[in-house]
């Protein structure tokens, strides 16, 4: 098919995929809920004049996850996802706007009963100002912007630009389980129809870079951050203790080079424009004092720190996931010029 002036191939959602997989064979109600997850590609048909950077492209990375549960289990389980997707936004520190209940319009296309479009709206409307309400963003409903096969639960945000984008969602869906039969054995030997719900986490991962670096102007915190050191060795006699630091920030699970080409305030210059997170330069006088001198533009920070208190200090900013590392305050510190 042609779209805008370009050829496209149709190519099924991933959802079906985990649909085949519930289907492969029987279910009972014990078993209730299952969930899959699946890093994936999806594609979609957005018109070239319409595509913009990160945040709107035609092959977007999902944080995929579909929910086969029990109609009395759609409540705990659109409560749990829509905590998660939540949670995920504060750890990333991004701000949701507003939570969207989008619902269906009086337009055709859409599949299920209209009784079924009413109880999924009142139990997803139920959970959102259940969860909102010990929360900051509102609860805000809007007709027409439902999938066409069931309402969802979007987390939504405004770009630099003030314009609206889905970060997460959270959705019911009647078809895929009519489709492909999709049951489970209930208590009383009956077959019954699962219910499905599709859940995004973190949602578009390009969508959440383009979120984070606007969000960081591009210098992401440490635990996100690329390369979280930079070592420089002043001169080639400092390689080796410069050496030695790299080893100890790797064997603690944090990413780190070491920069020896060119003129140190070249190196430094060139480790600020890739937005390495920590510069450490060694110098004669750090090894002899066992110290480092740290520049973190990020934080505004200049100044020595103990050798063995810094691979300390990167690691327990990576596991707490903290925007700016503590750094000591009796350190010799000054602003670091961004």
């Amino acid at each position: 098919m042609r779209i805008g002036g370009d050829e496209f191939v149709l190519r099924p959602a991933n959802c079906p995929h985990h649909a085949i997989i519930y289907a492969a064979r029987q279910r009972s109600y014990r078993e209730l809920p299952i969930r899959l997850n699946e890093l994936a590609p999806m594609f979609r048909a957005e018109r070239s004049g319409v595509l913009s950077g990160l945040s709107r492209v035609r092959e977007i990375t999902l944080d995929d996850t579909h929910v086969f549960c029990r109609p009395d289990q759609i409540a705990d389980e659109v409560e749990r996802a829509l905590r998660s997707a939540l949670k995920a936004q504060r750890v990333l520190g991004l701000s949701v706007d507003y939570i969207r209940l989008s619902r269906r319009d009086d337009g055709d296309g859409y599949l299920g009963s209209t009784e079924q479009w009413r109880h999924a709206d009142d139990a997803l409307r139920a959970v959102g100002r259940r969860v909102l309400g010990e929360l900051d963003p509102p609860l805000i409903e809007a007709e027409g912007e439902a999938a066409f096969y069931g309402p969802k639960l979007d987390l939504q945000v405004r770009d630099g630009r003030g314009r609206d984008e889905t970060i997460a969602t959270v959705q019911l869906d009647f078809s895929q389980p009519d489709r492909f039969d999709l049951t489970y054995q209930a208590a009383d030997g009956s077959r019954q129809r699962v219910v499905m719900i599709h859940r995004g986490t973190v949602g578009s991962m390009e969508r959440v870079v383009a979120a984070l670096l606007e969000r960081y102007q591009g210098r992401l915190p440490l635990w996100l951050a690329p390369v979280r050191l930079c070592v420089m060795p002043v001169s080639p006699a400092q390689d080796d203790a410069a050496r030695d630091l790299l080893d100890d920030v790797r064997a603690a699970g944090l990413r780190g080079v070491l920069e020896v080409e060119g003129s140190l305030g070249a190196r430094v210059r060139a480790s600020r424009q890739r937005r390495g997170h920590v510069i450490a330069v060694v110098g004669e006088e750090e090894v002899v004092a066992s110290e480092v001198q740290v520049v973190d533009v990020s934080a505004g920070f200049k100044g020595s720190v103990p050798r063995s208190d810094l691979v300390d200090l990167l690691s327990r900013s990576y596991a707490d996931r903290v925007g700016n590392i503590d750094w000591p305050r009796n350190a010799s510190a000054s602003a670091a010029p961004v």
